[in-house]
């Protein structure tokens, strides 16, 4: 498969430490012994399996808003976690289009 997806900092790192292929995110500091890339806990490429990336939820992102809910004093229901799965798919399509302008 032809690699279209950017490299992108992923892992913490300030410059672009991953990179896709075959649809699957590689750390581009995890080499084994005779130098290949090896695939980082299997997570989807945001870029070409962007509702596979969100459906993992890698960030957290789902329990971030609904301990935020709580903290606003909501009672957590199906509809509030149908709403904080909602508020996370949209930070995780902004999170993609930065990737996309800046890389």
């Amino acid at each position: 498969m032809k690699n279209k997806c950017p490299e992108f900092p992923y892992w913490g790192a300030s410059y672009p430490d991953a990179r896709c292929i075959n649809g699957k995110l590689y750390d581009l500091d995890n080499c084994n012994d005779s130098g290949l890339l090896e695939p980082h806990d299997d997570i989807p490429c945001p870029i070409c399996r962007t509702d596979e990336f969100i459906k993992l939820d890698p960030f957290g992102w789902v329990d971030y808003h609904i301990e935020e809910m709580e903290e606003n004093g909501d009672i957590i229901t199906l509809s509030l976690e149908t709403k904080a799965k909602e508020l996370a798919r949209q930070d995780y399509i902004k999170y993609v289009k930065k990737i996309k302008a800046n890389y």
